[in-house]
């Protein structure tokens, strides 16, 4: 597995040196690794020539030269095309729409303003409303934080974007990061599955809940930084500040990211007794949801950055809410439309009448009409719950059932028995009538 793996790191790092003293040699071109093992990450270009073609540091290199060195094992030259690079996402102050000038409170108020605007659930009908949801809340993680603002008003977007907030993938050739198959994939907090119940009426007309679970927070004695307040970082004695270590393969030694530094040649001499370093702890943390009219059981809805903490202090997982929501003992619901069951008297059935019969706004008038049948139902229009992202609503249907009465009186048995005279007398002359006039017919 090691041999493999030294393989790997031997072509990744083969498409992206200048020369075989880069390789060999990590002092030489410290800044390269120093980028590298910073952030990992590198912009994407275009070219007709060269897809994916990268930029590591200020160096180019195309990939279509990787598959050609490698069969040569020679990295002495690495042939590069000039591309332009893509801007992934707008400029932080831009997406907020505020100045370079803005202080914390109007980031602040700009970002709230926005993130009600473009919030996903309130833009269904747009397929790029997370997008853009999204690239407001990057833009405000990073412009809230003074050391991040900083270091953007520093190095700038792209710069900003490579150091330390590109998550690219695109490793050519199929091979991914080797990098990652040591360290594991970096991204972010983790996200956190919880299931909230609500009633019946919550669901329909939409309300304020209060979440609490277990997650992964940012540890506060150490303030995330893995050691204790005041501690200064020192040279890592693993790798002696060079932030690479050596290790012998089948094709020689090569150098690879310091494991005690993670590549980066610091390291804190003492570690925070709470988190012993990890700088984030298992804790409880209490999420406020605004659950919008018209959920209905079973739907999840997403939180953005308000799961786990990230252990580098960047991007936090997301929260997933499933909703359960409780039977109501009057309301049945299926979709956008209500069903309840309305109970006839027989004389109601018979005669027709006026009921009351529930809504979701309250009780209403239903005339009946005479005659009604056990099973057969009305429609109330426009009564049933309102269809999200739009003003229409659902349907209400309300269901007859006849009630029999188990205890007459002897005046109301005897009704019932004439009733039944006559109808049976009416039911044989009818009878009687349809065969003569079958007869008469033949």
């Amino acid at each position: 597995m090691a041999g493999s793996n030294g393989v790997r790191i031997v072509h990744w790092l083969a498409r992206r040196s200048l020369s075989s003293k880069t390789l060999l040699n990590p002092t030489a071109s410290s800044s390269i690794y120093s980028r590298l093992l910073g952030g990992g990450a590198y912009r994407t270009f275009n070219t007709g020539l060269c897809k994916n073609h990268r930029v590591l540091g200020n160096h180019n290199v195309c990939s279509k030269n990787w598959f050609l060195g490698a069969a040569h094992t020679n990295w002495t030259t690495v042939r590069s095309i000039h591309g332009t690079a893509s801007v992934s996402a707008r400029d932080y102050y831009d997406a907020l729409g505020v100045s370079k000038t803005a202080n914390a409170s109007e980031i602040k108020k700009a970002y709230y303003g926005l993130a009600k605007k473009l919030h996903p659930d309130t833009n269904k009908d747009d397929p790029d409303a997370e997008k853009k949801f999204q690239e407001v809340q990057k833009a405000y993680e990073v412009l809230k934080d003074e050391e991040k603002r900083r270091e953007y008003d520093e190095y700038g977007h792209d710069a900003f974007e490579e150091r330390g907030n590109g998550n690219g993938n695109g490793f050519p050739g199929g091979f991914g990061n080797p990098f990652e198959d040591f360290f594991g994939r970096q991204g972010g907090g983790q996200d956190v599955n919880v299931i909230l119940e609500i009633s019946f009426m919550e669901a329909v007309q939409g309300c304020a809940k209060t979440v609490q679970f277990r997650a992964t927070v940012s540890c506060e004695a150490c303030r995330g930084t893995g050691a204790p307040p005041g501690t200064k970082r020192e040279s890592c004695k693993g790798c002696g500040g060079l932030g690479m270590t050596s290790m012998q393969t089948a094709l020689g030694r090569m150098h690879m990211p310091c494991t005690q530094c993670r590549g980066t040649g610091k390291t804190f001499p003492i570690l925070c007794n709470s988190c012993n370093g990890k700088r984030v702890l298992n804790g409880t943390k209490s999420v406020k949801l605004d659950i919008m009219p018209g959920i209905d059981n079973n739907e999840t809805m997403r939180v953005f950055s308000n799961g786990g903490a990230d252990p580098d202090g960047n991007q936090p997982g997301d929260l997933y809410v499933t909703i359960k929501v409780r039977e109501d003992p009057v309301f049945r619901r299926q979709g956008a439309n209500i069903h309840v069951d309305a109970v006839l008297s027989i004389s109601q059935a018979i005669l027709g009448g006026t009921i009351k019969v529930p809504t979701l706004t309250g009780d209403v008038l239903l005339k009946v009409s005479p005659a009604t049948q056990p099973g057969q139902k009305v429609v109330l229009k426009k009564k049933g719950i309102k269809t999200r992202n739009s003003y229409s609503l659902g349907d209400q249907y309300v269901h007859f059932n006849v009630s029999i009465p188990t205890n007459l009186s002897q005046r109301q048995r005897e009704i019932i028995q004439e009733f039944s005279k006559e109808a049976s007398s009416e039911e044989e002359q009818k009878g009687v009538h349809d065969k003569r006039a079958a007869a008469g017919a033949s």
